[in-house]
């Protein structure tokens, strides 16, 4: 497992970017104590540092664990490619590792957090041409009887983890 100090780092997105945060244990941001994070839809950066891992292996297999939604990653500056699921594994050439390594892991989420606290504030988003906006599931009908998203919950959003690389033997 990667252990250590993350820093995740609010890139894109909004409604506002929340403030930078470092952790131990990875989670949904939306559990994060920083300001806007149960609001916030678009990216964030997490960044680790660490020690190159024990073994002669020529490859390794780096899995991210559980990401909400969808990953982009990097180590030690080269990009690795961009992950969305169902799993979120990859496969590492041992070359790129070194003594000190830098993984980042660009991951964005859905819209709903943001949709929602739209609703909640009511600001007006929905803008169709001629149509109106039903709700499919009563729990998600507005005062008007339209698609009303403030009473939804925030989703999980982020890099879940954990964070493993594996040696793997090539024949």
């Amino acid at each position: 497992m990667i252990d250590g100090l993350w820093t995740v780092r609010f890139v894109r997105g909004g409604p506002e970017l929340p403030e930078q945060v470092t952790t131990a244990t990875l989670g949904s941001w939306t559990h994060l104590a920083a300001a806007g994070v149960k609001a916030f839809s678009g990216t964030a950066t997490y960044t680790i540092s660490f020690p190159g891992p024990a073994g002669a292996a020529t490859a390794w297999r780096l899995d991210l664990g559980q990401v909400r939604d969808s990953a982009r990653v990097r180590l030690n500056g080269h990009d690795l490619g961009t992950l969305i699921g169902p799993a979120y594994q990859l496969m590492v050439d041992g070359s790129l590792l070194g003594e000190r390594n830098v993984l980042e892991v660009d991951v964005t989420n859905q819209m709903a957090n943001r949709i929602a606290d739209l609703d909640r504030r009511r600001v007006a988003w929905k803008r169709f041409y001629n149509v109106n906006f039903p709700a499919r599931r009563p729990e998600n009908r507005g005062p008007d009887g339209l698609f009303s998203a403030a009473a939804w919950e925030p989703l999980e959003s982020g890099l879940l983890g954990p964070v493993t690389l594996q040696p793997v033997l090539r024949r």
